[in-house]
């Protein structure tokens, strides 16, 4: 199961308290994952891949109406299979009214792209309206890949109402273009902010934890990283060094160098493998003295190749 999935899964267990706040909450599913359908009178036919959300939408309007509700499977190749839900029947036209998904104007029938405002009148109904809007067409990815989630809209004005309600709360979610379609999305600690936000605690929770994990790892990674790096400036440091000084002793002898520099060079050649820092301590002064003792060995090694 996927990771929106399985929040999908969790947020339909919610127990919603009011009519008002089911109504918001199938309002935002209507707007992301249903629409008009011309049968025995109007109707609403609702598209989604999970079936609890299915289950979760006739639930929700056989509670607030009286319909003839039915759930059918359209199988897919290679992919999950969608589920169908139409609500027909008595109030069917209600809930379209209700919702927004239908309007009339000066006696004629138009399609709705926003929620209406009354629905929105508090704090529980607008976060059941977000509710409902990530499980009609939300996904997130797996926090071990990204911190993505998104919702698609159907209309600017939708994307717009939606933006504006998620925002009042905090999350700052942007928009763009997909296919001519905008979609709402979120990055980063909004993720989990937003999952808390619409009830989805255990999978806020499970993003935390994978982001964390995912951290730890990528800065362990980071880490491991500079130090190999440090590691193997470290041994070309001491490879040139001892070849310098092998290049001096057979040119003109170690014992021609002044004290420090012969200190310095026994030492490098006594412990090959040993890091400035180590060096410096065995010759008791400190390390920008030692480095400064080893680079001038360098030197005279690259002054007596060239003559």
């Amino acid at each position: 199961m996927s990771f929106s999935s399985s929040a999908k899964e969790d947020l339909v267990k919610i127990r919603l308290r009011t009519d008002l706040v089911r109504l918001a909450e199938l309002a935002g599913i209507a707007h992301t994952c249903g629409a008009l359908t011309i049968g025995r009178g109007r109707g609403a036919v609702f598209t989604t891949e999970t079936l609890a959300v299915g289950k979760l939408i006739v639930s929700l309007a056989s509670a607030l109406y009286t319909l003839e509700p039915t759930i059918e499977l359209s199988e897919r190749e290679r992919r999950r299979p969608l589920t169908l839900v139409t609500l027909l029947g008595d109030d069917a036209e209600r809930l379209l009214f209700d919702t927004g998904l239908l309007l009339t104007e000066a006696g004629e029938f138009r399609i709705g792209e926003t929620v209406p405002e009354e629905l929105l009148g508090d704090d529980e109904c607008r976060r059941a309206f977000l509710r409902g809007a990530f499980l009609g067409s939300g996904s997130c990815t797996n926090p071990y890949r990204g911190y993505h989630l998104e919702i698609v809209a159907r209309s600017d004005a939708f994307s717009a109402q939606l933006l504006a309600v998620l925002v009042a709360f905090g999350p700052q979610g942007k928009t763009m273009l997909r296919r001519e379609k905008p979609v709402v999305y979120l990055k980063g600690d909004d993720v989990s902010a937003f999952l808390a936000l619409i009830g989805a605690n255990g999978s806020a929770l499970k993003f935390e934890s994978a982001r964390a994990e995912r951290d730890f790892r990528n800065y362990v990674n980071r880490k491991t990283n500079c130090e190999t790096a440090n590691i193997e400036k470290t041994v070309y440091a001491a490879t040139e060094q001892r070849q310098a000084i092998e290049v001096i002793e057979e040119h003109m002898g170690l014992n021609r160098l002044p004290a420090p520099l012969y200190e310095a060079a026994i030492l490098r050649l006594n412990h090959p493998e040993a890091t400035l820092q180590e060096l410096a301590e065995l010759a008791e002064i400190g390390k920008s003295g030692m480095n400064h003792r080893l680079a001038r060995l360098v030197r005279i090694a690259k002054e007596i190749r060239h003559g």
